[in-house]
């Protein structure tokens, strides 16, 4: 009788082990930056998704009271617009806990302590970009926004060439942009530049973080809380080589009262017509300028900025 003995099956030897793990490894590399893509699209598309639900907010506060809400009202007393538009973002019941016969940070609106009924602490939605840093809170636990009103400009503002129009516009004591100041509510019939060029809102992402050219640097003064009538855009830019205000980055440069956002390659505007655009990095402060004022007579061509 033959005996016959069964021989091993034939494994990976260590070289080829190393070669299958080498390409995993490849495929992995390969893998990570088109899901950080897909990832960066998906947040980018929310974000101009919030912009136009904001802008949509905007027109049906307008066709509701004949005019846009001002970015800052006095009267009876003092509020932001992103409190104003709750009812148009589906937070009708966050509106309802707003006492506006008392100033936004006054009792009741406001608390150092933490609770569901103060309305100052809830955080919308649609008032952050998803890729901007999360976990922020300002405070009194108050939640915070990544949009604001493109509302004034800093004056002088040695960058400014007059590239569309030979001066800065004068100040306006109502502010120079849409959304105005002390209760100034402004028609689309105001915007005599037209309304497809002129910028209502604008990406001012991060806040209360200090963000400067991709660096975080501590901790603003201007918290971003969205009830902070407070927080509103006053362009300046950012000279890069000394990282202060005023300067020629006009997007991207700080959120410091300016155009920021975590997108690469520029940041989404809001403008007069409900239309959102997206401002490239390479945007210049006279663009900029020139798209803020309501009317101040610039033709600015959609190829200045971006799309």
């Amino acid at each position: 009788m033959v005996v016959r003995t069964a021989r091993p099956g034939k494994g990976f030897t260590l070289i080829e082990l190393l070669v299958v793990i080498a390409i995993i490894a490849i495929l992995i590399g390969l893998l990570v930056p088109a899901v950080q893509k897909v990832r960066e699209a998906a947040a980018r598309t929310q974000c101009e998704n919030n912009l136009k639900q904001i802008g949509l907010a905007l027109h049906n506060y307008h066709d509701t009271y004949k005019g846009f809400p001002p970015a800052r009202m006095t009267t009876p007393k003092v509020h932001g617009w992103l409190a104003l538009i709750l009812p148009y973002i589906e937070q009708g019941n966050v509106y309802k806990l707003i006492n506006f016969n008392k100033n936004w940070d006054g009792a009741g609106n406001d608390s150092k302590t933490q609770s569901p009924t103060v309305p100052n602490q809830y955080q919308p939605a649609v008032y952050l970009c998803p890729s901007a840093p999360g976990g922020r809170v300002a405070s009194n636990f108050r939640g915070v926004t990544d949009y604001s009103a493109a509302s004034q400009l800093r004056r002088p503002n040695p960058s400014y060439v007059g590239t569309y129009k030979p001066h800065i516009p004068p100040s306006d004591s109502n502010w120079i942009g849409v959304l105005g100041n002390n209760s100034k509510k402004r028609k689309v019939t105001d915007i005599l530049d037209g309304s497809s060029n002129t910028m209502m809102v604008a990406e001012c992402a991060g806040r209360n973080q200090h963000w400067v050219m991709g660096t975080i640097q501590g901790t603003l003064s201007e918290t971003g809380a969205w009830a902070n009538p407070g927080n509103v855009l006053t362009i300046s830019g950012l000279d890069p080589a000394t990282l202060t205000k005023p300067g020629p980055v006009a997007v991207n440069g700080t959120n410091s009262q300016n155009v920021y956002s975590f997108h690469t390659g520029g940041a989404f505007g809001l403008f007069g017509d409900g239309a959102v655009h997206f401002l490239a990095s390479s945007t210049s402060i006279d663009t900029l300028y020139s798209l803020v004022t309501r009317s101040g007579g610039e033709v600015v061509p959609s190829t200045a900025y971006g799309n």
